[in-house]
């Protein structure tokens, strides 16, 4: 039995019938009455043209209607499955989305129960999550665990020490921002000489001193050979051993020299008695005395030094290292006595040492203070190459070599005043020779030949390191393990692979031409399709002009606020250097740009990365939609909005509508960046964006 007609359906047959009825009898009067043929057809044209125009308002609106129901039902689908379906303004539709919403309620159902079994799993895999963190947040050194493409996957809270900021570590981010990649490089073939080995080296990072272990990662299948998935960086900073083996050479000094001055004192009184036998008992008695208050004195100083060095042993700081990290260990110590240093070529990469830096600088430091003082030296140039199998430094200068026997005495002196360790002892630790030489008749050079480092250190420790894939510490994200290499093109990149930056602007107005400048910037990364919340960019800016009683009453930050703030030519590139190798994303994203791009030419920087903007993402996907503000959108996707008009918080509230969209726009087949940034091109909002903001 076929179903009743509807109103709306009545509607339309009551409204052509009409039509009919009229064309029908007006077509007939005039006809009757011998009017003009034209006149009757003008007649059935304007009544035909009512009837089309009738007919295309009401499919019109029937269509939109059915567009906006095919949306909602995307949000719920995709984003938000607490999202409803509102009224659709038709009896037909009001029963299809009455039962769209029937069935997102048997589906959040079906997701409750699924959800509690899940969540029993979730618990068990939290808890070794959390052993794991804690475990992660007490270790004294940094640990990053990356990729086989080198991205970080997993740090703790001391390699956010090393590197000083977010902008350097951070999930996603390129580890070579941290170490160098020859480091890691070498390591690696290294590694793959032997089976199962820890790689050691030392590198220079600024002025502090790291070692660096590292270990790969190797995931086992069963039925298959072992996969390289990655591999692990411990980093420990060996800038306070070094101090101490300082501190030690201090304390040897003083024993040395409170040691010499006592016995000298000793061995007067003890000469006096034995030279003078007659001396009267009271004077014998007075040497004696002095002796005895020496020893003491004596005694009481080695107890005291003994305290003090107590744990200041010797430390094993003989490790691989970089040429070009030596180097810079040389330069530096070497500007600290007041010596003009460079380093000319040949290059020294690829050039591998085992060595300990702080000794072999030492020991060029104290025999370049010997050329000062007797050869007049004040300039010298660093050359460090592969010489067979050594590697050969030389420091060259202007001026004639000491003999033999000079060098040699400087050899067998202490580095310290009061020291007991020698630029021979140094040579000799390393297997090392020193010599000088005439380079011509106006140059000369004091040369250290040190062997390469060779062959792969086995250690205790060098069972290879496995990682866990279900622990989960405080910063990771795993899922980067099986991340594929980045096509060179950004537009073939997948939505779901590539790195995002999502940031906002607070600024003094809203006329970046005119002369309103940014005020505040906040920014938050979002990786993997993870709003990472605790790698955030927040920096308040020193616009170098009032800012209007107006604006502060939107953003609240008042001029108190700003003074003493870094200017925007401080801060742009530090926020550069945050979203560097990542997708730009904003809300109305074109009006934060302009004025960031208007600041570029004085800064010396250049955001060159794409650009997504939700407004227009979200007009792609609602077309019929008529809101598209950032809290209408993130009402619909079930996001909370908080901080708002803050830049970080509505930075933060971005990432999170973002995500919702990424999940929509993939249920409409858009993958790739390419594909993102095409839609939203076609957006009328879009349109409006270029005439307001331009390319």
């Amino acid at each position: 039995m076929a179903p009743a007609p509807t109103r709306r359906q009545w509607g339309l047959v009551v409204g052509i019938a009409a039509y009919v009825l009229v064309v029908g009898s007006g077509t007939t009067a005039l006809a009757v009455s011998g009017a003009d043929v034209v006149a009757v057809s003008v007649l059935g044209a304007v009544a035909t043209a009512g009837l089309v125009a009738f007919l295309a308002h009401t499919l019109g609106h029937q269509s939109a209607s059915l567009r906006r129901v095919a949306a909602d039902t995307a949000v719920v689908v995709d984003a938000n499955p607490e999202h409803r379906l509102g009224s659709a303004g038709s009896e037909e539709l009001e029963s299809l989305v009455t039962q769209i919403n029937r069935l997102a309620d048997l589906r959040e159902s079906a997701e409750c129960g699924a959800a509690e079994q899940a969540e029993a799993a979730r618990r068990d895999i939290e808890s070794e999550r959390n052993r794991l963190a804690a475990l992660m947040a007490q270790l004294s050194v940094a640990v990053v665990v990356c990729n086989s493409e080198g991205r970080i996957l997993l740090y703790n809270q001391e390699a956010l020490s090393v590197a000083g900021d977010t902008t350097t570590v951070g999930l996603g981010r390129s580890v070579f921002a941290l170490v160098d990649r020859g480091l890691v490089v070498h390591a690696q073939e290294r590694i793959d000489e032997g089976t199962d080995s820890v790689y050691t080296a030392t590198t220079l990072r600024g002025d502090r001193l790291f070692r660096v272990r590292m270990a790969p990662v190797r995931e086992h299948r069963t039925g298959t050979a072992d996969l390289g998935a990655g591999f692990v960086l411990v980093l420990e900073d060996l800038t306070r051993e070094v101090r101490a083996v300082d501190e030690r050479e201090r304390v040897l000094r003083e024993l040395t020299q409170a040691t010499r001055a006592s016995l000298g004192s000793i061995r007067a009184a003890v000469e006096s008695v034995l030279e003078f036998p007659e001396q009267t008992g009271d004077e014998r008695r007075r040497f004696l005395e002095i002796a005895q208050e020496e020893a003491d004195r004596l005694g009481k100083r080695v107890d005291e030094l003994a305290t003090e060095s107590a744990g200041r042993g010797g430390y094993g700081l003989l490790a691989e290292m970089a040429g070009d990290d030596l180097l810079g260990i040389l330069c530096s110590r070497l500007a600290a006595t007041g010596t003009r240093c460079t380093v000319g070529s040949p290059s020294s990469d690829d050039v591998w040492l085992r060595v300990d830096g702080h000794a072999v600088a030492r020991a060029v430091v104290h025999l370049t203070i010997r050329l000062q003082q007797t050869h007049g030296v004040e300039d010298v140039v660093l050359r460090l190459t592969a010489a067979g199998p050594h590697a050969q430094v030389d420091a060259q200068w202007r001026g004639s070599a000491p003999v033999a026997a000079v060098l040699d005495a400087w050899l067998d002196e202490p580095l310290e005043e009061g020291g007991t360790s020698t630029a021979r002892d140094v040579a000799e630790r390393h297997g090392a020779e020193i010599w000088c030489g005439d380079v011509d008749a106006e140059s000369a050079y004091l040369r250290m030949l040190i062997p390469l480092a060779t062959g792969v250190e086995g250690v205790a420790a060098s069972r290879t390191a496995h990682v866990e894939v279900d622990s989960r510490p405080e910063f990771y994200d795993f899922d980067l393990f099986t991340a594929v290499a980045e096509p060179s093109d950004l537009a073939d990149r997948r939505l779901d692979e590539a790195s995002f930056t999502v940031f906002d602007t607070e600024t003094t107005g809203l006329d970046p031409v005119g002369g309103d400048r940014v005020i505040s910037i906040g920014a938050v990364r979002v990786v993997n399709g993870r709003v990472l919340r605790h790698e955030t960019f927040e920096r308040l800016v020193q616009p170098e002009r009032s800012v209007p009683v107006a604006s502060t009453a939107i953003h609240g930050i008042t001029p108190e606020m700003l003074e003493g703030q870094p200017t925007i030519e401080e801060v742009l590139p530090a926020f550069a250097r945050f979203a560097e190798d990542t997708v730009l994303v904003g809300h109305n994203v074109s009006f934060d740009l302009q004025f960031l791009k208007l600041a570029e030419p004085g800064v010396g920087v250049r955001l060159s990365q794409p650009a997504l903007d939700t407004l227009l993402l979200h007009a792609a996907l609602n077309p019929d939609g008529d809101e598209h503000s950032l809290e209408a959108i993130a009402d619909r996707l079930g996001v909370s909005v908080v901080g708002r008009h803050t830049a970080l918080g509505d930075a933060l509230v971005t990432a999170e509508v973002f995500v919702g969209l990424v999940a929509m726009l993939r249920g409409r087949g858009v993958e790739t960046l390419g594909d993102a940034l095409g839609l939203a091109r076609r957006t009328y909002q879009a349109r409006v964006d270029q005439r307001l903001y331009g390319p």
